[in-house]
């Protein structure tokens, strides 16, 4: 008798010893890699179908409510602080956390869990931080950066890591570049190195599991947004087209490359797909991308100026997550206004752009205009 509740105890412990390690466990990691297709595909329900059988076998692990907030996220695209989708998929991201304090109460350096508490709270700093709860965002930012000085130390034991690493090395140059006000406080946190950091995202893409749709995502969206190479940014952002065709949201980064890179009529079928769609987000980007269309390929400054301020309509109630879509459209309509002779309606529309941008293409164009006119 003993020796079966001796067999008992030990095969308990085996098998919540099992439940740890998501990458000990080749028949759960190989259901989370059919989850996050679909998540990424934009196809929620049959996400959930995987996801409830990764909780099965994984029922103390975070990976299971950390793939249910990605659906919550990529279903709802793009989802605002505060929102009852933005409080629905926090609530998943808390009982994800929930988990993984428990596996790092018992392993400080738990691989798995370190990743988790990292992503968690970086995702959350900037959710704050779009939506202006500034305290909210320092503080997730804090609890991040502790974890990713782990991760910095882990590379070796996980793709994941090439992933956050390549982004704080990216960041930690390109931030106070942009923002310089920052400037003084950066002395605090580790140095930086952009060119490393693109090549460690580029790794992630090409051998990480949950983080390579995200690094190939950020790879386009840091070439054309700072690197100003808009060629790099259709690469990536092609692929992420061709890997997840049912995802809008990856179409509007590939579309707003292909204009970038003045491939224009490769654009176009996509331009005029966006822009009939229902939600309000992408069809405002259908339509300021129309606009670019029609200023730069077609010449038609008339009806050029016209979707760029159907688009601000059609976007006015949009949130953060909209911003630097409106500040294309208001550089467009500045340029064109600027162009027929109405120079303070012009500047009224670059102070408008200025406000919201995050290229710093449109900053510098803005910026240029202010100062000159």
């Amino acid at each position: 008798m003993k020796n079966w509740l001796i067999f008992f105890v030990f095969s308990s412990f085996l098998n919540v010893f099992s439940q740890e390690r998501l990458l000990e466990h080749p028949q759960a990691l190989d259901i989370v890699k059919k989850g996050l297709f679909h998540i990424y595909n934009a196809e929620g329900p049959a996400a959930n179908l995987y996801i409830d059988q990764v909780e099965e076998l994984l029922p103390a692990h975070p990976v299971g409510p950390m793939m249910r907030a990605l659906n919550t996220n990529w279903s709802s695209n793009p989802l605002e602080i505060g929102s009852p989708e933005f409080i629905k998929m926090n609530g998943h991201l808390q009982l994800s956390l929930a988990r993984t304090k428990k596996l790092l109460d018992r392993d400080p350096k738990h691989l798995e869990a370190v990743f988790f508490a990292m992503a968690i709270n970086s995702w959350l700093a900037q959710f704050y931080d779009e939506g202006g709860a500034t305290f909210k965002a320092l503080n997730a930012a804090k609890k991040a950066y502790h974890f990713m000085k782990l991760g910095f130390d882990m590379l070796d034991e996980s793709p994941e890591f090439q992933f956050s690493t390549g982004l704080y090395n990216y960041y930690r140059v390109q931030y106070p570049e942009s923002n310089p006000i920052y400037k003084p406080f950066m002395w605090f946190f580790r140095s930086g190195n952009k060119k490393l950091g693109l090549e460690q995202l580029e790794r992630a893409s090409k051998i990480a599991t949950f983080t390579k749709a995200e690094a190939a995502m950020y790879l386009a969206h840091l070439n054309l947004r700072y690197e100003r190479n808009p060629h790099a940014a259709v690469k990536f952002s092609g692929q992420l087209v061709q890997d997840y065709p049912n995802n809008v949201f990856f179409k509007i980064n590939y579309t707003e490359a292909l204009l970038a890179a003045k491939d224009y009529q490769k654009a176009l079928p996509l331009v005029q797909d966006l822009a009939k769609e229902k939600k309000s987000f992408y069809k405002m980007s259908g339509e300021v991308f129309y606009g670019v269309y029609l200023e730069y390929e077609a010449h038609d400054d008339k009806n050029a100026l016209q979707w760029y301020r159907k688009s601000l309509e059609t976007g006015q109630d949009l949130g953060p997550r909209s911003h630097n879509k409106k500040s294309l459209a208001h550089a467009g309509v500045a340029r064109l206004l600027a162009k027929s002779g109405d120079t303070e309606q012009a500047r009224v529309h670059y102070k408008k752009a200025l406000k919201l941008a995050q290229y710093d293409t449109v900053k510098d164009e803005a910026k240029a205009y202010l100062r000159d006119s």
